[in-house]
């Protein structure tokens, strides 16, 4: 049928064609340029080719589809700093229209669903005339955008409460948690169920019957009940927030909870092609918006770099003993992620020793590990890990001296990786994160006010970054929101400057020591700013 890289094609018999999604070298699919290539071509076939009466489409991998590519992420929100809002609709919108293309084709499409669906996978799944999903644990279906400041931006805002009820549609995406097979099938947003060895079959069959050629929202009389909104009143969310628990701080600070409820407020009337253009629209003022970038930048293009750091392979048969009492609760969680512990008696110099405060041990590489922001000796290697958040956890490993250990380093990525923390790198005897923790709650008790917490905590930073003791402060932006010392919104403490500029951060210094003095450390601004510029 169709060579290509990314996606298989094989025609039966009954001219139903089997599109496989396998893109080489990954263990996922994803959304890629390439990969809308891929799907261009398939799409030119279906259009094309006679014999093709239908298509199901599918994975060759574990995975569905998972959304989009890393790389294509990262050149959005860097494009979205200064392009214009037309060329952002034109780059940005592809997806979308490729997704309104397959729609309207007058062949039938059906989605066999083997693994997770999220984000721009459930879109596709969405924009095929039906569904069948493995009946499988491992089957997750969602739109997760929220969680990245994003909102679902081909076609998800408005073919999800198209198809499934309206209240439990913006729930998934004011939410952005995924349901599984068998409550997607009471959702209705999947038709059918099936075992592995049957489900390109029942995708098939579907695919055969000649009642579904068209999506249900193209038929004259189709409605959708608008009453979750309050129309004609000025605030036409307020009762939707106060049902789905959404306060007017998140929508103050997110804007990705309006920009999605006006998506589907706006675009329900509409018919879909004008829908999806809508949708762009909003999706555009969105990714424009500091804290879209803020939020995709650390919660995901920085912890997936974060997630690269790893102990070597030699590390892989380390075991790891604890000294001191108060590690005991550590010890347990060690246990759990199944570590290979050992008692201190037992270890070799290649082996893994983790030391509380006061301890010591003869053999082993040592890792001090610190609940506070206590300093270790020059030549050592500390480690601190936050308490777990909605975000998860992150942890500081640090070192100070003129030779830096890196065998010990390796030993607290070993921790830190096992304790599922994405990793913050820093060259000081006194962790960086703990300091900031402790700001910010000293902040709190002197009810400093949002605004003056986040920059007095960021002069802090910038002491650090000034002394030579932080080399990437996007990787220091990353920890600080995943250990929940800054809010998701300012992208962390080298965002939040970098977001105010350097003439209103300077501005702003002067109105908050006049308040808080005793708290603010007074720092040099200008050669931050003049080698990271006001944007990342």
């Amino acid at each position: 049928m169709i060579t290509d890289p990314n996606i298989r094609t094989d025609l039966d018999a009954d001219g139903i064609l089997l599109v496989t999604i396998d893109m080489p070298g990954r263990a996922m699919n994803v959304f890629s340029a390439a990969m809308m290539d891929s799907l261009e071509r398939v799409l030119d076939l279906v259009e094309q080719e006679p014999s093709v009466r239908g298509l199901v489409i599918t994975s060759g991998k574990q995975v569905f589809l998972a959304g989009a590519d890393l790389e294509m992420i990262r050149m959005f929100t860097d494009r979205a700093e200064v392009d214009s809002p037309a060329q952002l609709h034109d780059l940005c919108g592809r997806l979308g229209r490729l997704f309104l293309r397959l729609e309207q084709i007058d062949k039938p499409s059906v989605a066999a669903v083997n693994g997770l669906a999220l984000g721009g996978g459930l879109e596709l799944a969405l924009a095929c005339h039906q569904r069948v999903a493995l009946d499988s644990d491992a089957v997750l279906l969602g739109l997760p955008e929220i969680k990245l400041g994003l909102l679902p931006g081909a076609g998800g805002t408005q073919r999800l409460p198209r198809l499934i009820d309206i209240n439990k549609a913006l729930s998934m995406l004011l939410g952005g948690d995924p349901v599984g097979s068998r409550e997607a099938l009471e959702l209705g947003l999947v038709d059918r169920l099936s075992s592995a060895s049957e489900l390109i079959a029942t995708a098939k069959a579907l695919a055969l019957e000649p009642l579904r050629k068209q999506a249900k929202w193209y038929a004259a009389d189709f409605a959708v009940d608008g009453s979750v909104f309050d129309a004609g009143e000025a605030d036409p969310f307020a009762s939707l927030c106060k049902v789905l628990d959404i306060s007017t701080y998140q929508r103050n600070r997110y804007p990705a909870y309006e920009a999605i409820m006006n998506c589907v407020y706006q675009g329900l009337p509409l018919d879909m092609p004008a829908a999806v253009v809508r949708e762009m629209d909003i999706f555009v003022d969105l990714i424009r918006d500091p804290v879209a970038g803020n939020m995709v930048k650390t919660l995901f293009l920085e912890r997936q770099k974060a997630a690269k750091l790893r102990p070597s392979e030699s590390f892989k048969s380390a075991r790891i003993a604890l000294s001191g009492a108060t590690l005991a609760d550590l010890g347990r969680q060690l246990e759990k992620r199944r570590a290979q512990l050992a008692d201190i008696r037992s270890i070799g110099d290649d082996d893994v020793l983790v030391v509380a405060a006061g301890e010591s041990g003869a053999k082993g590489l040592k890792v001090h590990w610190l609940t506070d922001s206590a300093a270790i000796e020059a030549g050592a290697t500390g480690l601190w890990v936050s308490a777990k958040g909605a975000n998860g956890c992150a942890a500081e490993i640090f070192q100070a001296g003129v030779s830096i250990d890196s065998r010990e380093r390796e030993a607290a990525l070993l921790v830190a990786n096992l304790l599922g923390a994405s990793c913050l790198l820093t060259q000081s005897n006194q962790p960086l994160l703990p300091r900031l923790n402790e700001l910010r709650l000293q902040c709190e008790a002197r009810a400093c006010g949002e605004e003056d917490a986040l920059l007095i905590m960021a002069m802090v930073a910038l002491q650090d970054w000034n002394a030579g003791f932080v080399e990437q402060p996007d990787m220091v932006d990353m920890a600080c929101v995943i250990a929940g010392i800054y809010p998701s919104f300012s992208g962390g403490p080298f965002k939040f400057l970098r977001n105010l500029g350097l003439e209103q951060a300077r501005s702003l210094v002067v109105a908050c020591r006049a308040r808080h003095g005793d708290l603010l450390a007074e720092q040099d601004m200008s050669g931050y700013f003049s080698r990271h510029g006001r944007s990342q």
